[in-house]
């Protein structure tokens, strides 16, 4: 084995991402958050497909579809004048039938059809979540074309790529039943008035399936797709502009991220002190039985279990500011996990693991974020690449822990099934953490990639350096100005420009050394001698 692997802290390190994920997103997560297909918020494409964030809305829209007055939709007051002004084109010779690309002649039986039926309008559940009137928006001018009788009534209610898809079955209906009619109108007798009255009936059906026939082939499955899309697109488009910039769903967006948020924050700080209370605890149970052991007296274990409280008290104490930081950087994720949800089912139904996942995710993003913005370390370049790739391999292990659990919970369904299914996505989520973090940090391959980056950027390790070194010069200068040295005003001057001059640290450095060089000013450290500016640099802290 490499020496580094073998001087890896494997144990320690798996026992606290282990632990570490138990108290939060496999303990605490499936206490504080209840995630479901869809989400917490109510979206157009959610409604549609019957998934439903909030119980109301869906009662609403079973109340609302409950009846459905046909009347209404095809007495609207643009449904009658359409169908008016079509009639006068028609006998111009200018009524363009695109179901047909056709121009329908003066002869020709003309219905005027709803291109989405009323019936689907009604029972949009899009448009009731939007509540919008579905009368007014069926009988919009982009949702009424004039086509052929035979047409429209075959067509009824159906959607036009449904009716597309079930065209073919139906002319070779109508296809069969007029060979059938045929031979039977061959065989039928003519001699007396009846006979020849029926044989005359059921030549009058054949013509008019005839005309079926011809009327329905002559359909263009393209244009009537081309109409569809362009009476759908205005219709969907204002459903979606009514209840998104609605106060509806800018109210319910922004109370399941607030929730979300709280959730999140109060997962991660309990999750820390609950972390905290366990390592504690692990560290002074042992020496506690061992000494009851020797000598057990109720005192000494009232005694030893009081020290042990005052222990984790002062352990969580301690980090009471990462429990805030925590608390914080969780209320970001989960605000941030929550609306990104929300933005997903918009498009497409997000399921319960996704949820999770995406909260995860952000909750590890959120930290690596600060340290690429903010930096409040003050890490180098690398070691900001090398925390950032760490905190990313946390949440891509816990993605893969997630999935774990998820897949186990349905298969262990005995009494503690849910439990051991957390341990083992808690475990799966630590084994995976610990081999990214080895293989990413400490491997050998990836100490060559590290140094490397770093030989790239030679002096991004010594930013710091750089920093406290010019602040402690500034201090000095600061000091000696107050001294009469023998600096002229014009000398100076000159020097302050060629301080405002410089554009980064090692050019400011240069003119500092020189001037403490030509004024022989006594430094506590070596100029140029990297391990006398170590030490120090070490000695301030």
């Amino acid at each position: 084995m490499h020496a580094a692997a073998r001087d890896f802290p494997w144990a320690e390190e798996l026992e606290k991402t282990v632990i570490t994920s138990l108290t939060t997103s496999f303990g605490l997560d499936f206490l504080l958050f209840k995630d479901k297909q869809g989400g917490e918020v109510d979206t157009i494409h959610n409604v549609r497909n019957g998934v439903w964030a909030t119980e109301a809305e869906r009662q609403h829209f079973e109340k609302e579809t409950a009846h459905y007055d046909s009347a209404a939709y095809h007495s609207h007051a643009n449904y009658v004048a359409t169908g008016k002004r079509d009639k006068a084109s028609q006998a111009a010779g200018t009524l363009l039938d695109p179901y047909r690309n056709t121009v329908m002649p003066a002869h020709e039986q003309r219905n005027l059809d709803h291109v989405i039926s009323a019936k689907e309008i009604h029972g949009d559940a899009g448009r009731i979540l939007a509540g919008l009137d579905g009368v007014e928006l069926a009988n919009q001018s982009s949702n009424l074309q004039t086509t052929h009788e035979t047409v429209n009534k075959s067509k009824k209610q159906t959607p036009i790529d449904a009716y597309l898809n079930k065209l073919p079955g139906l002319i070779s209906n109508h296809e069969k039943t007029l060979a059938g009619d045929r031979t039977r109108l061959g065989s039928m007798p003519r001699e007396t008035p009846q006979q020849q009255h029926e044989a005359r009936a059921l030549e009058d059906k054949i013509r008019k399936t005839e005309s079926k026939i011809k009327e329905l082939k002559a359909v263009d499955p393209e244009g009537m797709r081309k109409r569809d899309a362009e009476a759908r697109a205005p219709y969907d488009q204002q459903i979606n502009a009514a209840y998104y910039t609605s106060s509806k769903f800018l109210h319910q967006t922004a109370r399941a991220s607030g929730a979300a948020g709280l959730a999140m924050g109060a997962r991660q700080m309990l999750g820390l002190v609950m972390a905290e209370v366990w390592f504690e605890l692990r560290e002074q149970l042992p020496a506690l039985l061992d000494k009851l052991k020797q000598r057990f007296s109720l005192d000494a274990f009232v005694d030893s279990i009081s020290k042990t409280l005052d222990g984790i008290w002062k352990r969580v104490q301690a980090r009471f500011k990462d429990f805030l930081v925590a608390f914080k950087d969780g209320v970001f994720a989960g605000v941030l996990g929550s609306l990104t949800t929300t933005v997903f089912n918009i498009f497409a139904t997000t399921q319960a693991m996704a949820i999770k996942i995406i909260r995860e995710l952000w909750g590890q993003l959120v930290k690596a974020v600060k340290v690429m913005v903010f930096n409040p370390d003050q890490l180098s370049f690398v070691e900001q690449c090398r925390a950032v790739t760490s905190l990313l391999s946390v949440g891509a292990a816990t993605v893969v822990g997630t999935m774990a659990y998820t897949q186990l919970v349905p298969l262990l369904s005995f009494p503690f099934g849910t439990e051991l299914a957390a341990f083992a996505g808690a475990l799966v989520t630590g084994v995976v953490t610990l081999g990214l973090n080895y293989f990413l940090l400490h491997s050998a391959m990836a100490h060559k990639l590290w140094a490397f980056i770093e030989s790239l950027t030679p002096h991004a390790g010594s930013v710091r350096e750089f920093q406290a070194i010019n602040a402690e010069l500034d201090r000095y200068l600061m000091e000696l100005s107050r001294l009469e040295f023998n600096l002229d005003v014009v000398e100076l001057q000159a020097f302050t420009e060629e301080l405002a001059a410089c554009n980064d640290e090692i050019q400011r450095s240069a003119i500092l050394q020189q001037a403490v060089t030509a004024r022989g000013i006594d430094l506590p450290f070596e100029v140029g001698n990297t391990a006398s500016t170590r030490n120090w640099l070490a000695s301030l802290v």
